[in-house]
């Protein structure tokens, strides 16, 4: 039995899904980018070491956040986070990684203690700065 390429192309709402998980991905990694001090300016270039997807896409996901408002061409180059940009930036990244900043049983969330028994902290909080979205 052979498959035809009609049935191999993705249909439009398994497409429209794809562009807004790419769109997220691009979203969380400028903010993450930003976070460490690595720049207030994004290029497809430099958040392409962080995505499997080819540089022609990571380019057209750009200019799709460009348009849709969340991104902002910079004069030089580049891009930088609108404010509903960075806004929604900074929810996606609290929402996927909050639950990885917490220790695990038994581990001070702050890092200064060697067990919970000698802990003084409140061990359902997350360590280090909290994010806010």
């Amino acid at each position: 039995m052979s498959i035809s390429s009609a049935e191999m192309t993705p249909n439009k709402g398994e497409q429209s899904l794809r562009r807004l998980q790419d769109s997220e991905e691009v979203l969380q990694i400028c903010y993450w980018y930003q976070g460490e001090g690595l720049g207030e300016r994004f290029t497809p270039a430099a958040v392409l070491t962080f995505l499997n997807s080819p540089r022609e896409r990571v380019i057209e996901i750009f200019q799709i956040l460009a348009d849709e408002g969340h991104l902002e061409q910079a004069a030089g180059g580049g891009y930088t986070f609108s404010a509903e940009g960075k806004r929604k930036a900074g929810r996606l990244f609290y929402e996927n990684f909050t639950e990885l900043q917490l220790g695990s049983h038994g581990e001070c969330n702050a890092g200064c203690c060697d067990s919970e028994e000698e802990c003084d902290h409140d061990q359902d909080q997350p360590s280090g700065p909290v994010l806010q979205p």
